[in-house]
């Protein structure tokens, strides 16, 4: 799989969390945003290494973009470290926030934006949005 198979697939979890935010499922906005993110970083860590690590955490995903060289501002960090925890919070009741609201999914939903801005840089490559 290369980098447009990622991009690929980033961009139908980009149009379901959108379509989520659009429908009122706030909880499903803010899971496929955290998966937008997490395959662009993932398809950026193949491109660059061959392989990729086996976690969801877009703050780790996001340092091994560093390692290989990516200029990986603080307020990306920041936005990945407050939109990583949506990956289990969003789909277990039991441990997840409740409810999820509108600001909730739009925070979401903006943090997606910022890195998929900063992997559009990173890759020269304009990405789908809505």
């Amino acid at each position: 799989m290369g980098l447009d198979d990622w991009i690929e697939r980033a961009a139908s979890f980009m149009k379901m969390a959108y379509m989520a935010m659009r429908s009122g499922i706030y909880n499903q906005a803010c899971f496929n945003a955290h998966q937008a993110v997490e395959m662009l970083l993932k398809g950026l860590i193949v491109e660059a290494t061959g392989s990729h690590p086996f976690t969801h955490s877009l703050v780790e995903l996001l340092e091994v973009l560093k390692k290989v060289g990516k200029s990986v501002p603080e307020e990306a960090f920041r936005e990945a470290e407050w939109l990583e925890p949506h990956y289990i919070l969003a789909r277990y009741p039991a441990r997840g926030v409740k409810p999820y609201t509108e600001a909730t999914a739009k925070r979401c939903i903006s943090a997606m934006e910022l890195i998929v801005g900063l992997v559009e840089k990173w890759s020269g490559r304009p990405l789908p949005r809505e």
